[in-house]
């Protein structure tokens, strides 16, 4: 007996479709809903709680970014990303050119605390780093938009900033890959599986990183890889401005060199839709003809309901 399915969405009464989708390297995420009527607006507050009548839960909270009518279908389409979007949003220019946004020997967690703040964004949490910045200039923000500042603070430290569902804002040290000591939540099992493609390739990995920082600092980590040719580098460089301390300069290099210097092991899954599949968690995959049974970070998820049913879309990496 197929399931009943469900959703209840805030503004719609007759959804047609509905997409929301999350990823580890997006700024938010995105809903996306198609309906016979709404009564949103532009800003409006928006949730989408959808699934079984049996089993659904709320995976998406945010904020409507546009709404788009077609004539003669008379089908509305209804975008929404999460609270992120206001740091996406928020430029930062200062009124006074020669007064900026400046702080000096602050931590990482607590400068980006502060510039989600500029974009109304209070309820945040971030973990502690040990990375200090300003000892010697103040680190000046000016120019650039909240979420892009954030983002190149929290990609220095090879650390990972996101919305959660319920709009607060975790800055962690969460690497796009499962990690010894993960705790699965869910278990995905080969009858649940509709279509999977397993793939290993290069294509992310980085075994020479370059920091460039401030008053002559810089910094550089490297290490061969077994999957490269002999004496291969493949680069990714680094720039900031306040960066001004050898230490931070070397630890950003070291870090990321471990984040980065590894194959991408992906597993690309269609299944039939689970709401306990979210990014950022770990499953197990039980065995199947193209995979062994281990557990898997979910880099990115799309659950999307409709007339033809309800599946999740995955990448799981390893």
């Amino acid at each position: 007996m197929s399931k009943k399915l469900y959703a209840s969405i805030t503004g719609i009464t007759k959804p047609i479709s509905i997409s929301v989708s999350s990823a580890y390297t997006n700024a938010s995420d995105v809903a996306i809903i198609k309906a016979e009527s709404t009564t949103l607006s532009i800003g409006d507050a928006i949730t989408v709680d959808m699934g079984y009548t049996d089993d659904h839960a709320i995976l998406f909270t945010g904020y409507v970014k546009r709404v788009e009518r077609v004539y003669p279908d008379n089908v509305y389409t209804v975008t929404a990303y999460d609270v992120m979007t206001r740091a996406v949003d928020y430029f930062i220019a200062s009124t006074n050119p020669n007064a900026p946004f400046k702080r000096s020997k602050i931590a990482a967690e607590t400068l980006i605390g502060e510039v989600l703040a500029l974009a109304g964004l209070t309820n945040y949490q971030g973990d502690a780093t040990n990375f200090i910045y300003g000892w010697t200039v103040p680190v000046e923000v000016n120019l650039i938009g909240a979420y892009d500042f954030c983002k190149q603070l929290s990609d220095l430290v090879a650390w990972h900033l996101y919305a959660d569902v319920n709009g607060k804002i975790w800055f962690v040290d969460r690497k796009p890959y499962a990690e010894v000591g993960d705790t699965p939540t869910y278990t995905l099992n080969e009858n649940k599986i509709i279509t999977a493609t397993r793939s290993d390739s290069d294509d992310d990995l980085r075994n020479r990183i370059v920091v460039y920082g401030n008053n002559g600092v810089f910094a550089e980590a490297k290490a061969s890889s077994p999957y490269l040719p002999s004496g291969y580098y493949k680069t990714a460089v680094m720039s900031a401005t306040f960066v001004d301390q050898q230490w931070v300069a070397d630890d950003a290099a070291s870090y990321n060199l471990s984040k980065w210097n590894r194959l991408r092991n992906s597993y690309n899954i269609s299944a039939l839709g689970n709401t306990n599949i979210t990014a950022r968690k770990i499953i197990t995959v039980e065995t199947t003809p193209i995979a062994t049974q281990d557990d898997w970070f979910v880099y990115s998820v799309e659950h999307l309901l409709g007339t033809s049913g309800y599946t999740t879309n995955m990448e799981l990496r390893i």
